[in-house]
C-alpha cells in the first residue's frame, strides 16, 4: 500500500467521506506525549521501522500506527489506529487488542462510567467501608479508631500563640 489517499472510507456513523494519505508512524513516549520515530509510506516499511526501534529502544514502549489524514492541507488533522504495541511492562506480548480511532471522541460526547455506590465512604467514618482482608466490616454505630496526633496540635497551638506575641510587641499594639 502507498502513501495515495483511499478514495472513500467509512466512518463510524455510517458516512463515506474523503480521505488524505494513509502513512505509518513509529512512535515512544516522551513526557506526556508521543515522539515520531519513522513516518512511512507502507505497512512492510512500518514494521520493518517498528522492529528496529524496538531492539534499539527495548526498556520503553514503543507502538506502530497507521495515520490517515483527513486531507493533504492540514497534516494537523488526522485519525489513526493502533497497529503494533511494544510494551516491556506487560507479559502478554503479541498484538494489542483494537483500540478506538483517534478523533472520533472529537465528535461523539463522551458518556460519564456509573460508579456503584459504597456503603460507609462518607465523613462519619461508619459503615462497610474498605477493610483489610481477615477483619470483619464494621457493624452500623460503630467507628474505627484513629489516632489524634495531640502532640502536634499542641506545638502547632503554641508556635501560632508565639508569632502571635512577636507580632504584638514588634509593632507595640
Amino acid at each position: 500500500m502507498t502513501g495515495t489517499p483511499d478514495p472513500a472510507v467509512k466512518t463510524g456513523q455510517g458516512r463515506t467521506r474523503l480521505s488524505g494519505p494513509r502513512k505509518y508512524a513509529v512512535q515512544k513516549p516522551k513526557g506526556s506525549k508521543w515522539e515520531t520515530l519513522a513516518l512511512v509510506d507502507d505497512l512492510s516499511s512500518g514494521k520493518q521501522a517498528f522492529h528496529s526501534a524496538v531492539s534499539q529502544h527495548a526498556a520503553v514502549p514503543v507502538r506502530l500506527i497507521q495515520v490517515d489524514f483527513i486531507n493533504d492541507d492540514a497534516l494537523s488533522d488526522f485519525d489513526w489506529r493502533l497497529i503494533e504495541l511494544h510494551d516491556p511492562r506487560s507479559d502478554t506480548g503479541g498484538r494489542p487488542k483494537p483500540t478506538i480511532i483517534a478523533g472520533s471522541e472529537r465528535t461523539q460526547p463522551r458518556k460519564a462510567a456509573k460508579r456503584p455506590a459504597r456503603r460507609g465512604t462518607g465523613m462519619g467514618g461508619t459503615g462497610g467501608g474498605l477493610r483489610p482482608p481477615g477483619q470483619p466490616p464494621l457493624s452500623r454505630g460503630q467507628s474505627e479508631r484513629v489516632p489524634v496526633p495531640v502532640p502536634t496540635y499542641v506545638a502547632a497551638f503554641l508556635f501560632g500563640a508565639a508569632a502571635l506575641i512577636l507580632w504584638a510587641v514588634w509593632f507595640r499594639i
